[in-house]
């Protein structure tokens, strides 16, 4: 019973963590830097796993029902850390691939758009790799405390 109020907390502190975010428009500030939308994949994959992660949680704690593997679930954690770094290689090849194309070095218009170019590959790179890094982790902390309510 312990470990669904653990999840639980896990989860509250996830949503307020997310109620934080939408106050200071961190969505709005996402959806301009993030050219791939890799980043809202990868929070709507950490979504679904978190509620079955409580699923499984509850099953164990409350119904005693100790057939439960979650291998899945540590691939789906590994699979949000990967797109994150998905991410970042495609918003580095965003940031090199086209921002030198038309560069004329003495012009300062043509390095201004290079840099504004660079900047866009950068913030996805970014972007994409925070969100993976911290949905993965996240979901690999509801997944120690769910081994442990096995174990327990």
């Amino acid at each position: 019973m312990q470990s669904i109020l653990k999840w639980w907390l896990i989860f509250c502190l996830t949503l307020l963590g997310f109620g934080t975010a939408t106050y200071f428009d961190v969505h709005k500030i996402l959806y301009e830097a993030d050219v791939t939308r890799l980043s809202y994949l990868i929070i709507s994959i950490f979504i679904c796993t978190s509620i079955w992660i409580g699923i499984k949680t509850y099953k164990v704690g409350k119904l005693m029902d100790y057939d439960q593997k979650v291998d899945v679930g540590w691939f789906i954690s590994e699979s949000c850390l990967a797109l994150g770094m998905v991410g970042t290689v495609t918003g580095f090849l965003i940031m090199l691939g086209t921002a030198f194309e038309n560069v004329d070095v003495t012009n300062t218009a043509t390095l201004q758009q290079a840099l504004s170019d660079m900047a866009v590959g950068m913030s996805t790179a970014l972007w994409t790799t925070l969100v993976g890094l911290v949905s993965s982790l996240i979901i690999k902390v509801q997944l120690v405390n769910f081994e442990v309510a096995l174990n327990e």
